[in-house]
């Protein structure tokens, strides 16, 4: 049975599981890619000759190969692609060939055995609160565009949305103390908002919110000359960082969406919140991915006070040599 007949088929059964553009293109390029290096590598274009050697041996080239002799979005001269972006690859593959299994397309999963590559458990930055005050300032407040990135930042400090759910804001979604949100695996969960937000969104909706047409429901308008009145979009919110690190030069923190809710997770414990209802405002299914924000939060904390709780503070350090003795004259 033809490998890529195979892939076309499946990629065409997941338009009908709503999954997001995003994640059918996410699908698709990995899966493609999982063609190529088959073919270009092991020779194999049949689906019943794939091994976990196969897969081994593609997985490899991934790790070692710099992304710009690779297909596709991943393009940063010189840099391999991360080991966490890798195991992205690995779970689409070992999703696809699932599901060939299920179909009785295959005896056996040749992903079945396929290991993960080990990811760097690596303590995530954040913003400080000076950085996010030099942010906020560059907005001229005056102006729908920048009334509008105003609450968008604000938004995403605030809830810890993620881009794609900023983006796909419906004006409908909008409440006076919440929002609600379809995140990732279209589930939707409600999001409260501090009353200052509620009172920004509503303003605005009413005054600087400027669509193409009447009925459009996103909630937040692209203003440029080439997108005017459309959605603002992921390219909208990229364009947005881009703008934000320009005008500030803050550039010892990544300046992303992510760092935002990763910022509002930390923050958010910081003021007193518990884990498990940080884990539903994230819109997460298990409380141990939210783990990974506590594991940062703790481990800056720690650093923070730790010339407070230093074991140092109860020893007598002795200074250096004096220099009003004589050389050579006795110790006393």
């Amino acid at each position: 049975m033809r490998l890529d007949e195979t892939v076309n088929h499946y990629l065409r059964t997941l338009e009908t599981r709503r999954l997001s553009p995003h994640t059918q293109v996410s699908y698709r390029h990995m899966l493609k890619e999982m063609l190529r290096l088959l073919f270009e590598l092991c020779g194999i274009d049949d689906l019943e000759k794939v091994t976990v050697f196969h897969l081994r041996e593609c997985v490899q080239y991934l790790l070692t190969t710099p992304a710009e002799n690779q297909r596709g979005r991943f393009s940063k001269a010189g840099v391999t692609l991360a080991p966490s972006s890798v195991c992205v690859y690995i779970r689409r593959w070992k999703t696809f060939f699932s599901w060939c299994l299920a179909e009785e397309l295959i005896a056996k999963n040749p992903a079945l055995r396929l290991e993960y590559p080990k990811v760097d458990d690596k303590v995530l930055d954040t913003f400080t609160v000076e950085q996010i005050d030099n942010m906020l300032k560059v907005f001229d407040l005056s102006t729908d565009a920048g009334f509008r990135d105003y609450v968008i930042i604000l938004l995403m400090l605030d809830t810890g949305l993620r881009r794609s759910e900023i983006a796909s804001l419906k004006v409908e979604d909008v409440h006076d103390t919440y929002i609600s949100v379809f995140g990732k695996g279209r589930k939707e969960r409600q999001i409260g908002i501090h009353p200052q937000i509620g009172t920004l969104l509503w303003k605005y909706i009413h005054k600087y919110r400027r669509p193409g047409r009447p009925d459009e429901p996103i909630l937040f308008i692209s203003l440029s000359k080439r997108n005017y009145g459309l959605p603002f979009g992921r390219g909208g919110m990229e364009g947005l960082m881009k703008r934000l690190k320009a005008l500030t030069n803050i550039d010892d923190v990544r300046l992303s969406a992510h760092t935002f809710r990763h910022t509002f997770a930390c923050m958010y414990l910081d003021e007193g919140g518990d884990l498990f209802s940080l884990s539903r405002e994230l819109g997460h299914t298990n409380v141990k991915t939210t783990e990974r924000y506590l594991r940062s939060f703790t481990s800056k904390n720690a650093r923070q006070h730790h010339t407070a709780h230093s074991p140092i503070n109860r020893i007598q350090l002795r200074p250096g040599r004096s220099s009003n003795r004589v050389k050579g004259e006795p110790k006393k």
